[in-house]
């Protein structure tokens, strides 16, 4: 069944119905869904406030989860045009000392794809080539929103109405949509501040992920002469750069780390370097009300500690799809999507949460017997940590493949260990 456009009918009418869908965001989340929504039979509206569509400077780590969304998608061969794929990470203290060599072939060589790098801007561009830019509404700030039984309205800021058949908030840590459906919430911030960068570098065998105290380094390459790095430090809300610039203040925290570290810092260009606190947003029990939903950081913003945010706004992307396409209504679609996704994202992001204060413990005694006990771990241990995570399979959009997607999604949905619950 397909998704038909009155909220209680009983039956859909195929792939090729004519529901619209408005999708507020046009980030890595928002066109991802649009992609899956049009692959899916939907018609879309993105309404983006910005004059241009842009990513930020940086790269994006792409795991094996969101690899292989995207496969689904046929962007197989885009992804590998812009990103190559992560080999092996070493993990080490701030002197260089290994706590653990992680290598990709071992941990993903029963999963099929493996992790890659790619620059953020470029990936945004791969994803808007596979979607239909006419689609695509810019300098539209979506300030609300109404619905009734038969349809949802987008209201835009100079009091234009658009109607559809759902609306998805796909527009971030302060989503508009999030505040109208559950009130407005102030992000809760994390304790620390990140900085990224991109180097200009050899990147050969530069896979690193040190713990400091109180600190954090991560390199990864991203191209054979790119290298994306991010820093991270506890400190107050909402500090500012130093005068000197980014490129100065971050070298003067890590220019006595082990090398490459403080050789990347110098290889990238001031203006190349990112700076945010770091925030993340309450747990929802629900995304959906009628005919409305959220998507990606505007559900579930966490903490960039294991890499997941823009991963899993891409399977939210294509399960949103797959359920649209095989339920008979609107609304008992996105019920069943937010039943399928909310347990896992709340879960990983507790799992990033804390992630980020083992690596940044700022205690020199316990951070020291943290560096003992992660060098006694056996590295297959470590890998095997991550798989219930980079193991989950989004259902495939292909006709006929997926019957029922709450059955297949919580097949292949691995349950969070019990080494998380705190």
């Amino acid at each position: 069944m397909g998704v038909s456009s009155g909220a209680g009918s009983g039956a859909g009418s195929g792939a090729g119905t004519s529901a619209r869908a408005i999708i507020i965001g046009g980030g890595i989340g928002g066109v991802t869904a649009g992609i899956a929504l049009q692959q899916a039979g939907i018609d879309v509206i993105m309404l983006e406030r910005a004059e241009e569509l842009q990513e930020v400077g940086s790269g994006l780590p792409l795991w094996t989860n969101a690899l292989s969304a995207l496969q689904k998608l046929g962007l197989a061969e885009a992804i590998e045009a812009i990103g190559i794929p992560a080999t092996a990470v070493k993990v080490s203290n701030w002197r260089g000392g290994i706590l653990a060599d992680l290598r990709s072939e071992d941990l993903f060589k029963e999963l099929g794809t493996i992790s890659t790098v790619v620059h953020r801007a470029e990936l945004l561009a791969a994803l808007l080539n596979a979607f239909d830019q006419e689609k695509v509404q810019l300098g539209a700030t979506c300030v609300g929103f109404r619905q009734d039984t038969e349809h949802v309205y987008a209201r835009l800021a100079g009091g234009q109405e658009l109607a559809a058949d759902l609306l998805i908030g796909a527009d971030g840590l302060h989503s508009t949509i999030r505040a109208q459906l559950f009130g407005a919430q102030k992000p809760t911030y994390a304790g620390y501040t990140c900085w990224r960068g991109v180097a200009d570098i050899d990147s050969t065998g530069l896979g690193t992920w040190t713990w400091g105290k109180g600190y954090q380094f991560g390199i990864t390459p991203m191209t054979n002469d790119r290298a994306y790095w991010f820093a991270q430090r506890y400190t107050p809300e909402g500090m500012q750069d130093k005068e000197c610039g980014r490129k100065c203040e971050v070298l003067e925290l890590f220019n006595d780390w082990h090398d490459p570290i403080p050789r990347v810092i110098q290889a990238t260009k001031e203006e190349h370097i990112l700076r945010n606190d770091v925030y993340e947003q309450k747990h929802l029990r629900h995304w959906s009300h009628g005919r409305v939903t959220l998507l990606g950081d505007a559900a579930h913003a966490m903490t960039p500690n294991l890499g997941q945010g823009a991963c899993l706004a891409i399977e939210d992307a294509i399960v949103l799809a797959t359920c649209l396409k095989t339920t008979s209504d609107v609304v008992s679609a996105l019920k069943l999507y937010e039943t399928l996704r909310i347990r896992r994202t709340y879960s990983i992001a507790q799992f990033a949460r804390l992630m980020g204060w083992v690596v940044q413990l700022g205690n020199p005694l316990v951070s020291g017997i943290r560096d003992g006990i992660a060098k006694r771990i056996p590295e297959e241990v470590l890998s095997k940590s991550l798989m219930w995570i980079l193991e989950y399979k989004t259902p495939d959009l292909r006709p006929g493949d997926v019957q029922n997607p709450g059955q297949e999604v919580q097949k292949r949905s691995i349950v969070r260990p019990e080494t998380l619950k705190l």
